[in-house]
């Protein structure tokens, strides 16, 4: 018998919203689609999927966003790493495709808090700071991107006083404030998109692990 597991102790776990517990899967069941893993990758194409129509099955080992899902840092922060290097090869296009995918997750964060009023403390705003004048030149290089897209959240340059006066220290020559990027409870946002997507319709399993996919036309 698999003994419950509480989501390991950590600030996110202590202030996590109220939430319902979901019922281990007992027997056999039906879907369009079933899910292993209700942490954001999982619950995230779950929501998707109720979206549209899908009959949905999640099934968790543990709890909702009970691994690194529910206990990271929380910080949103644009971009992809080695996108440099990948925009050099792919050209214009792929520069402009590259930088869509760098900042499409904080869009569809945006929107599904909104949409299904998820309370978990999202705040936008962040500071990249320069310890040398190299760092200035790449911030000043990616300031030049944030113009070149049209990014529409506010953005600065910011001088050494500016910064100083911004996080309270004089350690900093300079830093990029990008209100683009943000902060999120990520134990809170995972919850509220599992409560999104059972409100659709999809059905988590929790206590649940998969133990065995048979491949085919039918996945079991």
């Amino acid at each position: 018998m698999l003994l419950p597991q509480p989501h390991t102790s950590s600030y996110y776990a202590a202030s996590a919203n109220q939430h319902s517990d979901h019922a281990p899967l007992k027997g056999d069941v039906r879907a369009d689609v079933c899910v292993i893993g209700a942490g954001f990758t999982g619950i995230s194409t779950a929501l998707h999927l109720a979206e549209r129509g899908f009959n949905v099955h999640v099934v968790e080992a543990n709890k909702v966003g009970w691994g690194a899902s529910g206990r990271n840092g929380g910080q949103m922060i644009g971009g992809i790493s080695g996108d440099s290097k990948m925009a050099s090869a792919l050209g214009a296009e792929g520069e402009r495709i590259l930088w869509e995918m760098g900042w499409a997750g904080h869009e569809i964060i945006r929107e599904r808090v909104a949409t299904y009023g998820i309370e978990c403390d999202l705040k936008s705003g962040y500071v990249d700071v320069a310890i040398k004048p190299r760092h200035i030149r790449d911030l000043e290089a990616y300031y030049r991107l944030l113009q070149k897209y049209d990014f529409p959240y506010d953005y600065q340059m910011l001088s050494k006083h500016e910064t100083q006066d911004l996080i309270g220290t004089e350690a900093y020559i300079g830093a990029l404030r990008n209100n683009g990027n943000g902060h999120v409870h990520p134990l809170n946002l995972c919850l509220g998109e599992a409560a999104a997507a059972v409100s659709l319709g999809a059905i988590i399993y929790e206590q649940s692990p998969a133990l065995e996919i048979k491949r085919g036309k039918k996945a079991t």
